[in-house]
């Protein structure tokens, strides 16, 4: 499957109306489940082979539900069985179903079936669990047998191979149910784990879904793997019937959809979603060579160095409206991450502005937004505080024709201030500013904000319809702060998982406005009117990833870092982009 397809992410009933007519045209019962049950058999040999526990945890167990994806685990534990692997199932269905078919092949292959009680009282035999419970339809989170069994086997650290999406996570919305109590468990949980009779578990309350090592998944991306970490190192099969390569799941979604290139879903009324990985982390399983394809790689836009009649200016100018007597470091880190970004002039507003030339002596202050002179993008918001003059200098911006960059308090003040709200609406309206306007909140102000606006779902419930909401209800470009972060414009929605969690340090998002700021600058002076705040805002969540990545990287490993170093890593994550290019002189 082609890099730029493997990239999308569609909805369950999209992927249901591309199986339907697989599922009808199959010339043998099962057909394209057992297509499906080679890759996760594939996937599962791949875990195997590497991981090498204790000598006496040397089978494979299968948690098998009643639906397709214990179909899917059956077929392929048969297939496990006939390599030569102890494979071991538990049968989990509501009322004892199971996928009959699957079971006699699994049982032929030389597959037993054992009781939930016997897995939960034995010590840790197993080298790979294979998650095969609920399917992309399954809601409400494992049932409590299921999720204690699942809670061990985190506690026995046996690595989890899910089959599609990690049972009990919403595979449209990538929402998690809450904990569930442990009500069906007659262990004691206060024994050392791995004892006879106990669960390793010392508490009494467990997740009710799965988190997985891997998930391997068909034909195309849900939605849950662009948002929740919990699914692990995802990976994608193109299951079929036959060997045709027209008659795969994936294909079926390319023709469902006019996936013919990238902008192929727009005709189509829906949202474009599309996910990448900005960094692979240490330790991941090698999939190459198999048929099996990894979430691709983000390719940022490539850093174009000045041409020969280039200036200051001429690379986009950036103000920077951060920092206050009280919070000064978020001044110096927003202002430090621009100035890194850019050979361009970075220009400062601020009470900080002391701290700020200190640390990055290029750049040039003013008193006021009105004194600072020619700007081609601002940053307002990081330390700024929330009083009248913070107020009033966001509106200041907001009635301005530069491309602005909301973040932090002044994310805040737009929930206040139904007056802030409403010049943002009209900046991107008809007859208005006209003027690009991303917000970039963490979780926390993307709840306020909504909660001012209405109607937008939260982003634990629904963290793309939540981005999507609101970009829609204010006129604006959305960054969605996290491990996975998501931006949007309302039409079109990339996603970046940021592969590690280093940038989960304090000041850490006063570097990406910074860095936002300062590619809208480069955008706003290489483009002018045709300009597009989305595709560098995209590449700015990408390169903070990374350049969080450099930061903590050491000659003896990972070790934390910060957000003064993130900001000084800038350039070397600008860099990886790609080698840099010259406009041409005429």
């Amino acid at each position: 499957m082609e890099e730029h397809l493997r990239g999308r992410v569609y909805t369950v009933d999209q992927v249901r109306r591309a199986e339907q007519p697989l599922l009808d045209a199959q010339t043998e019962p099962d057909q394209l489940m057992r297509s499906a049950a080679s890759a996760v058999a594939e996937a599962a040999g791949v875990m195997l082979r590497r991981d090498v526990p204790a000598p006496a945890q040397d089978r494979v167990l299968l948690a098998v539900g009643a639906g397709g994806n214990g179909g899917d685990a059956l077929y392929a534990g048969a297939v496990l069985a006939g390599q030569g692997w102890p494979v071991e199932a538990v049968l989990l269905g509501r009322g004892g179903r199971v996928h009959e078919p699957a079971l006699s092949a699994y049982r032929e292959a030389g597959g037993v079936v054992v009781e939930l009680d016997e897995v939960r009282r034995t010590p840790p035999r197993w080298r790979l669990v294979v998650d095969g419970v609920l399917g992309i339809g399954g809601g409400g989170g494992l049932g409590g047998g299921a999720a204690v069994l699942f809670a061990a086997v985190s506690a026995w650290s046996v690595p989890v191979l899910s089959v599609d999406v990690p049972s009990g996570i919403g595979a449209d919305s990538g929402a998690t149910p809450p904990m569930t109590d442990i009500v069906d468990s007659p262990e004691p949980r206060n024994r050392g784990a791995g004892r006879p009779g106990t669960t390793a578990l010392m508490r009494d309350r467990v997740p009710a879904h799965v988190i997985a090592d891997v998930t391997v998944t068909f034909g195309g991306l849900r939605r849950a793997h662009a948002v929740n970490a919990y699914c692990g190192q995802v990976v994608l099969a193109d299951p079929g019937l036959g060997g045709d390569a027209s008659q795969t799941i994936g294909a079926r979604l390319a023709e469902l959809t006019g996936l013919t290139d990238l902008a192929g879903l727009a005709g189509t009324g829906g949202t474009v979603v599309r996910t990448r990985r900005a960094v692979a982390p240490a330790g991941e399983y090698d999939f190459s060579g198999t048929s099996l394809a990894g979430v691709p790689m983000s390719r940022p836009s490539r850093v174009r160095a000045p041409g020969p009649y280039d200036d200051k200016y001429s690379g986009g100018v950036l103000g920077v409206c951060a920092g206050s007597a009280t919070y000064p470091g978020a001044g110096v880190l927003t202002t430090t991450a621009a100035v890194r970004a850019t050979s361009a002039m970075v220009r400062y507003v601020g009470e900080a502005a002391g701290d700020v030339v200190r640390a990055c002596p290029e750049v040039v202050w003013a008193p006021s937004v009105e004194e600072c002179g020619r700007v081609q993008a601002w940053v307002v918001g990081p330390g700024r505080g929330t009083d009248d003059g913070a107020a009033a200098e966001l509106g200041t911006l907001l009635r301005r024709p530069e491309p602005l960059v909301v973040d932090a308090d002044a994310v805040t003040l737009l929930a206040e201030r139904r007056d802030l709200r409403d010049l943002l609406v009209a900046r991107g309206a008809p007859g208005g500013a006209a003027a690009a306007t991303v917000l970039t909140p963490h979780a926390g102000e993307f709840r306020r904000l909504a909660a001012a606006v209405g109607d937008v779902p939260d982003p634990d419930d629904d963290r793309i319809g939540a981005a999507v909401t609101l970009a829609r209800a204010l006129g604006c470009v959305v960054l969605l702060k996290g491990r996975h972060t998501v931006v949007t414009d309302g039409a079109t929605v990339d996603c970046t998982d940021a592969g590690t969690s280093w940038a989960a340090t304090p000041g850490s998002g006063d570097v990406l406005a910074g860095m936002v700021g300062a590619l809208l600058a480069e955008g706003a002076a290489r483009h002018g009117e045709g300009f597009t705040a989305r595709r560098p805002t995209d590449d700015a969540v990408a390169l903070h990833a990374v350049a969080a990545s450099i930061a903590a990287r050491t000659p003896e490993g990972e070790a934390p870092t910060s957000a003064s170093r993130i900001a000084e890593a800038v350039p070397r994550a600008r860099a990886s982009a790609g080698p840099a290019h010259t406009r041409r002189a005429y």
